[in-house]
């Protein structure tokens, strides 16, 4: 399947971007290209415990996560537990995190919010060396800004 987002296989430029695309459908892109796919809405996370919380459900992360900025790191450079869902035929050439609705906790947490785009940013770093993608792609509304470069086009 050709994808119009056809750069989600390019591991030299994945990174953290700001989304401008609807997350549900380019979600489902993602997918269909045989990435993983990991949609977590942080609307209304109160702070970085919240924020990891909802991370750690949406993606799943094994029972050995601490709950704190170098565990979210190391969990990020691992994803081992995800191969799985390759041998189940859920996707398996790179990840793709969607952080929707973010305009409430990056105003409101902006510390918080860098910090864990910055564990994001050093996650794709790595996987880079690897050879294989990791997006995360910061969502909101329509004409909003995360402060994020916007996402390739086309």
């Amino acid at each position: 399947m050709t994808t119009p987002h056809h750069w989600l296989h390019d591991h030299g430029k994945a990174g953290v971007y700001h989304l401008r695309a609807d997350a549900r459908e380019f979600a489902v892109e993602a997918a269909a290209a045989g990435l993983h796919v990991y949609r977590v809405d942080i609307d209304h996370a109160h702070g970085k415990k919240d924020f990891l919380g909802r991370v750690s459900r949406a993606m799943n992360f094994p029972d050995w996560f601490g709950g704190n900025w170098d565990a979210f790191t190391d969990c990020l450079k691992d994803l081992s537990w995800t191969d799985g869902d390759a041998a189940a035929g859920k996707g398996g050439s790179g990840w793709v995190i969607i952080l929707e609705k973010s305009k409430h906790y990056c105003d409101g947490h902006r510390h918080d919010f860098e910090e864990a785009v910055g564990a994001l940013a050093d996650a794709a770093d790595f996987w880079r060396g690897e050879g294989r993608p990791l997006w995360t792609l910061i969502g909101g509304p329509d004409g909003w800004k995360s402060g994020w470069p916007d996402a390739p086009a086309g």
